[in-house]
């Protein structure tokens, strides 16, 4: 079999990477409580803001069994070895059939929608310089996102040339926009002139919105805790992709690349398809007058999009683009298909042509990161 990338996993970062915030930051900052209001576990607390340290890291269990109850109730004794430890996550990725992950942070998805900049512009340079050690291990095999604190943009241009320096590959920013600035908002343009000329991917994922409903209708409930709010999750992610291409920023920008991550892909060849009709109908509304191509064929120039089981989107690969599509297991977090990954792209991928599964599920990955190729390894 051909060698597979994910593009789309996590790590869950140990407690010590915010050591020493509460020194500074006193209630303001990230802490860890045990068992709170009645609930079983160790929970991860920013704000007003609880997250389960062991839900987090329960791939390829179930969340109905009781056993796996009992596993997140431990916190981070309960999570697989591999989800701090370096040394052992290569293990788990044999273990999937992956020679490699491209890996987002999972606690500090909070931080991006985080009201007190000053925090989370703290926990996020945490972040990434305990990323940068932690992928020190196996380079090719082990690429970390870095996290920048947009839209203060001052902040996130010099974090990006840091991070830029320590070589890391990646950067993450909101994935949806304050909403009364868009990101083709003049104030942002120092930033993506920035991007444009340190030549990192910008990803956008999902639950790191600048705020922490992305920006969706109230009345669909959270994307991270609604049944129609996460159904329709996609939706910010959208508004986003509209606001790069029509807005003027691919444009201007033209050797920016972004990343959409963890929205899935079934719904973007419809979605692209009618943003063209809607900027060729209402142009002079809001889109910007230096366009020269519809914002599908800015989408085909500068995006890729994630997928993990999304069959819909595979069925309708060449409407979106094969080139712009990159799978992802979504290790560790509970709804992973680690370590099933194998057996579920036999599936989605079934009757699809050998060359279209490598672009997707290694060739794209391996060209937008840089990745060398295994010594032995084909692609």
């Amino acid at each position: 079999m051909s060698i597979c990338y994910s593009s789309d996993s996590h790590v869950v970062e140990p407690k010590v990477v915010f050591e020493g915030l509460e020194k500074k930051f006193g209630s303001r900052a990230p802490h860890y409580v045990q068992d709170p209001d009645n609930k079983k576990g160790t929970f991860f607390v920013l704000g007003k803001l609880q997250m389960n340290v062991g839900r987090a890291g329960m791939a390829g269990a179930s969340l109905d069994d009781p056993i796996v109850q009992d596993r997140m109730e431990l916190g981070y004794e309960g999570l697989n070895p591999g989800v701090t430890d370096p040394a052992e996550r290569l293990k788990e990725q044999v273990v999937d059939g992956i020679a490699g992950e491209i890996m987002y942070p999972t606690l500090n998805m909070a931080s991006f929608s985080l009201a007190d900049r000053d925090v989370a512009q703290a926990m996020m340079q945490r972040h990434n310089d305990w990323i940068r050690d932690y992928c020190s291990h196996a380079p090719e095999r082990l690429i970390g996102i870095a996290c920048l604190p947009l839209p203060d943009v001052d902040a996130a241009i010099k974090e990006l040339q840091r991070v830029k320096k320590m070589g890391l590959r990646a950067v993450a920013i909101p994935c949806s926009s304050p909403i009364d600035k868009p990101y083709f908002h003049p104030d942002f343009e120092p930033f993506w002139d920035a991007a444009e000329e340190a030549g990192l991917p910008v990803s956008m994922h999902i639950f790191c919105g600048s705020t922490w409903d992305m920006g969706l209708p109230a009345h669909w409930g959270g994307p991270a805790d609604a049944i129609l709010g996460y159904a329709l999750a996609h939706n910010a992610m959208a508004v986003s992709i509209g606001q790069l291409t029509f807005g003027g920023v691919c444009e201007h920008h033209p050797r920016l690349k972004f990343v959409s991550c963890e929205f899935e892909t079934g719904w973007v060849a419809h979605f692209l398809e009618r943003l063209d009709h809607a900027t060729y109908r209402h142009r002079g509304n809001e889109a910007s007058p230096d366009l020269q191509m519809k914002p599908s064929e800015y989408f085909r120039r500068q995006f890729h999009i994630t997928f993990e089981d999304d069959e819909a989107g595979v069925l309708t690969r060449n409407l979106i683009g094969v080139d712009n599509m990159m799978w992802g297991n979504d290790y560790p977090h509970h709804d992973s298909i680690w370590p099933n990954s194998q057996a579920v792209l036999d599936r989605i991928f079934k009757g699809v042509p050998k060359e279209d599964r490598i672009e997707m599920t290694s060739a794209n990955l391996m060209k937008l990161y840089d990745i060398k190729l295994p010594e032995g390894a084909t692609a």
